[in-house]
């Protein structure tokens, strides 16, 4: 299900286009209907700004991984994968000694899919920058492309599951293997 505050934007834009049109009419019920237009369409952002949906708290989840590699803070990439799932720790580990994440690789096209009652979620996504690779110290841009399960534990979303696709076909190709 897609909240309206997800993209308060259609709604704001369609109130905005509304006051707009009967002032530049220019009908006697403008006095009333812009104030209202205007004061909904600001109640709309507000709304928007005070509800985080749990696609926007997998999305800060991602984002913090991917800070954490970039920091180089096994802790902070620890604080968002499961305590049940140690074999992704030692992946992200094993990950850390092998490259260096520069500041400029970023995340993208993230979609989430809520599955099981909003308890678990399918995100996939892409992954595009520059890493250094660690043994020869040669820096490389990377494009990547996987597929997570997060589930929802005690209130917050853990990674449980990591998967890296082929950029181009989709299949499924070993996490750290070279592309």
């Amino acid at each position: 299900m897609r909240w309206i505050a997800e993209d308060p934007w259609p709604g704001i834009i369609l109130l905005a286009g509304v006051a707009g049109l009967f002032l530049i009419l220019r009908v006697r019920a403008s006095r009333w209907i812009v104030p209202v237009c205007l004061g909904l369409a600001g109640g709309l952002y507000l709304l928007e700004q005070s509800i985080v949906t749990a696609s926007e708290q997998i999305q800060e989840g991602l984002e913090s991984l991917r800070l954490g590699f970039v920091n180089e803070s096994q802790e902070e990439i620890n604080r968002w994968i499961s305590d049940g799932s140690p074999e992704l720790r030692q992946l992200a580990s094993d990950g850390l000694k092998l490259v260096k994440v520069s500041r400029g690789f970023h995340v993208q096209n993230v979609q989430v899919r809520l599955e099981e009652g909003e308890q678990r979620a399918v995100v996939e996504l892409r992954g595009n920058g520059i890493v250094t690779i660690r043994q020869s110290d040669t820096p490389q841009h990377a494009s990547t492309r996987w597929r997570t399960t997060w589930e929802l534990e005690s209130g917050r979303w853990q990674l449980v599951e990591l998967r890296r696709l082929n950029p181009v076909t989709g299949d499924e190709i070993g996490a750290l293997s070279v592309q």
